[in-house]
């Protein structure tokens, strides 16, 4: 950046600019310079651009509406900010996952913490001045606020500016909308039912002296005229110190950009209210319904383990938690099914269909684990029967399976051996 130090003009000269920044004590000079305007809004080329241009666009209308909301405690600031704002409002627009590039949702009220905290000040610092903690209730249900301020002591947890004899402390509440790419306009607006209605508020302390301090306040403020339609907004606190110079009949002037500000609370929508957006469902035919089912269903072969040998694993859609290990199995015989605990919800597919287990497996491709839901109890239990018998007179489990295990059953309880 160039600076003028001799000569004091300001304007075009040429291919110059030069012109007074907020902040900068000396005069800016620029060259003009870049693409043409008619180049930039219809050449390919910039087409990337032109969708970063739209997004910072609305990050530029967002910021103006902030610094709205700061209105009474603007003059407070000793720098311009709308920058910084804007860049703060810019990372809020990254955290849209669903937009596309050019039409990124700005939603304050779903990350407010990434303005809370926000200092007016570049100088001197509004946590240098007040160096005690202030408490706050921020409730978005009745858009009001308190702020409770302990007692200031000078050079203890007060240090003002030497050279002003009075302060008072300011306290400012507004509503701040999100804001939305409209595709039928191709610009950024906030809701419909935000309007010039909606302004900030601000109540103030009484005066002051410097050389003292103040002792505790409190003070409360409202928004009863302004009532947003839904929960696509902030509510946004900002607190300020500000300072005064006693003139005659004790009227108290106000010094501007002497003061101290920051914002202390921005209250986004309740933590019910955030919900994950998904993606739209895919509109798919019953047999294609039925094999992503089936495809989901499948286990891995280590949760297969997991099952069998006693170990946990986790599938991205269960927790497989099994018994102790089949040392109990009979050697020979016949071999009861082996029992494991799957934690799942209800809603997860009723059959998990084993691929690859063993060299059984391979040659005996019906072999299943069935889940057989208990409605009494949030889990669900499974078994590898290995052959349904159904005896009509009766007996035991033991009678039914024991005379007809077959030889792919024996083969599959001497390979539970083996392992």
């Amino acid at each position: 950046m160039a600076f003028l130090e001799e000569l004091k003009i300001t304007g075009s000269l040429g291919n110059l600019s030069f012109y007074k920044m907020r902040g900068v004590d000396k005069i800016v000079v620029r060259r003009k310079g870049g693409a043409p305007r008619e180049y930039v809004k219809n050449s390919p080329t910039f087409k990337v651009p032109r969708l970063n241009m739209s997004e910072f666009g609305g990050c530029s209308k967002m910021g103006k509406e902030v610094r709205l909301m700061m209105h009474p405690v603007r003059v407070l600031s000793d720098y311009n900010f709308s920058g910084f704002i804007n860049k703060a409002l810019k990372i809020v627009q990254k955290q849209d996952g669903i937009g596309e590039l050019g039409q990124r949702s700005i939603m304050l009220s779903k990350h407010p913490g990434l303005l809370a905290g926000f200092q007016l000040n570049k100088n001197t610092m509004f946590d240098s001045v007040l160096r005690t903690p202030i408490t706050y209730v921020l409730d978005r249900e009745t858009l009001s606020a308190r702020v409770n301020i302990p007692a200031l002591l000078r050079d203890i947890n007060f240090h003002p500016n030497n050279r002003h004899a009075r302060f008072c402390i300011d306290v400012s509440l507004g509503i701040v909308p999100d804001f939305n790419f409209d595709p039928k306009e191709g610009a950024y607006k906030p809701s419909a039912w935000y309007t010039t209605m909606f302004a900030p508020k601000s109540v103030s302390s009484p005066w002051f002296p410097a050389l003292k301090g103040s002792p505790a306040t409190s003070m409360e403020i409202a928004l009863t005229d302004q009532v947003p339609a839904d929960e696509s907004y902030s509510l946004m606190l900002t607190v300020g110190v500000r300072y005064g110079s006693p003139m005659e009949d004790d009227i108290v002037k106000d010094v501007k950009r002497a003061g101290v500000a920051k914002v202390i609370a921005v209250a986004g929508r309740p933590e019910g209210e955030i919900s994950e957006e998904k993606p739209p469902l895919k509109a798919m035919t019953l047999e294609e319904f039925r094999g992503e089912e089936e495809r989901q269903a499948t286990a891995s072969i280590q949760s297969a383990a997991a099952c069998i040998y006693g170990w946990r694993s986790t599938t991205p859609h269960q927790t497989v938690e099994s018994t102790e290990p089949s040392d109990h199995l009979p050697k020979a015989g016949p071999v009861s099914p082996t029992q494991v605990e799957i934690k799942s919800s209800p809603e997860k597919s009723e059959e998990l269909i084993i691929t690859e287990v063993s060299s059984f497996v391979e040659h005996n491709p019906e072999a299943r684990l069935r889940l057989t839901p208990d409605n009494r109890t949030s889990e669900t239990h499974a078994s590898l029967p290995f052959q349904e018998h159904h005896d009509a007179g009766g007996g035991s489990h033991d009678e039914q399976q024991g005379p007809d295990i077959d030889k792919s059953q024996q083969q599959f309880g001497d390979t539970l051996q083996s392992g």
